[in-house]
């Protein structure tokens, strides 16, 4: 999970009746929002059945939850363990782009334009490419990031990433809100 975090942190949006706000609850993926609970759109079932990664310590919990979404291949959501609510502390959505690099970077331009129209008090800083840390792909993959600043702490990021072969990773668009909370967690972490 350290490596998965890591590489997350360091970093797809919905287009299905986003709101648009300077507030990060209202951002939503697929009409989640950070501090929703997420049993109001899976069943107890599926959460307990999801891919489940966490750090040694296991304070969050991220769960991959593949199923059709409208806009989505996959969503990851951090959840508190114990919590019997499943309150969203973070929430991602993934778009896989097999052999199609260029359209990746297309997605990840076309969602960065969005959101900076719609979120013009946030700050936002254009990291452009970096290579991936070490644990996250050891073959020299690369990711192109933009990050958003909420005044809370709170993070919104959109990436387009080009895992290497070897990895055995499949490239994607990515959309991640994080809470504050979550953020200064991965920091310490870092």
């Amino acid at each position: 999970m350290k490596k998965l975090s890591t590489y997350l942190f360091l970093i797809l949006f919905s287009f299905s009746a986003p709101s648009f706000a300077d507030d990060i609850r209202d951002f939503q993926i697929e009409g989640m929002s950070v501090g929703d609970s997420a049993l109001d759109y899976f069943s107890e079932e599926e959460l307990k059945n999801a891919s489940i990664e966490s750090y040694e310590d296991k304070k969050f919990l991220m769960l991959g939850i593949w199923k059709e979404y409208k806009s989505y291949d996959v969503l990851q959501i951090y959840v508190k363990p114990n919590d019997s609510k499943y309150k969203i502390h973070a929430i991602a959505g993934v778009i896989v782009y097999s052999d199609n690099l260029e359209g990746c970077y297309k997605k990840k331009d076309e969602i960065t334009n969005d959101l900076s129209a719609n979120f013009k008090n946030l700050k936002k800083d254009d990291r452009g490419r970096l290579k991936n840390s070490v644990e996250a792909d050891p073959y020299g993959g690369t990711y192109d990031v933009v990050i958003f600043y909420f005044i809370d702490g709170s993070v919104m990021q959109v990436s387009c990433n080009d895992w290497s072969e070897k990895s055995g990773i499949v490239d994607s668009v990515k959309v991640e809100v994080y809470s504050q909370e979550v953020v200064n967690y991965l920091k310490k972490k870092n």
